[in-house]
């Protein structure tokens, strides 16, 4: 009898036992779940805060990324100014060793035009605070500066760039002057704090050549 309480004893304390250790190892793996779920928020919400500039999970622009703690060189990232859904993202140019340049290419430099919505490049402007856009127009005998019918650029906004401001500001270089049977460039810079006038939209006024040759080569244009 006193055998039969004794093993009865025994069998109830090694369930209790292995109770408590089944316990224990629950309460391990839970303690394990809430640590990988806490460490993946906290990784979710670093990402927010600090985007990677990728297609899925995009900058505003590419300040942004320069103000991050991790370390980024020049090239192509993703940013969504409206911060909106990722599926309206922008590859873009980001120019770091320029301060954090954000860099549009034309859709072909053979035209003034880019592919970017108005509501993106709005945000784009209202989020920077300068903007430069480079206009090259390569000659062949032909000048394109001078005589009666002067360069008009026209910009975003409307605004337009002409008269004596216009070679005076914005002229860099000036070589279609030069006619002696070789390719040369003109070169326009605009360059301004009213970011909302570029990009150039629309050119208009350039004479046709009479025994030469001129096209086109319309640049980036980046924001600051």
């Amino acid at each position: 009898m006193n055998s039969a309480v004794q093993a009865l004893m025994e069998s109830h304390a090694a369930l209790r036992m292995e109770s408590y250790q089944n316990t224990d190892v629950s309460v391990l793996d839970f303690s394990t779940e809430i640590f990988k779920t806490l460490h993946y928020l906290t990784d979710l919400m670093h990402s927010i805060k600090n985007p990677p500039g990728t297609r899925d999970n995009p900058a505003r622009i590419c300040r942004d990324l320069l103000n991050c703690k991790r370390k980024v060189s020049d090239g192509k990232y993703w940013i969504d100014p409206n911060l909106g859904c990722p599926s309206d993202a922008i590859e873009v140019f980001c120019n770091f060793t320029a301060g954090g340049q954000t860099c549009l290419s034309p859709v072909t430099v053979a035209k003034l035009e880019f592919d970017v919505g108005k509501v993106q490049m709005n945000f784009l402007h209202l989020l920077s605070s300068e903007a430069v856009h480079t206009i090259t127009i390569h000659c062949l005998n032909t000048p394109v500066i001078g005589g009666d019918t002067p360069l008009t650029f026209k910009g975003w906004n409307g605004h337009k760039f002409e008269g004596y401001k216009l070679l005076e500001r914005n002229v860099i270089l000036d070589e279609c002057k030069i006619q002696d049977g070789s390719w040369h460039k003109t070169q326009f810079t605009f360059h301004t704090h009213e970011t909302n006038q570029l990009p150039v939209v629309e050119m208009s006024r350039l004479s046709p050549p009479q025994k030469g040759q001129h096209y086109i080569e319309n640049g980036p244009i980046c924001f600051l």
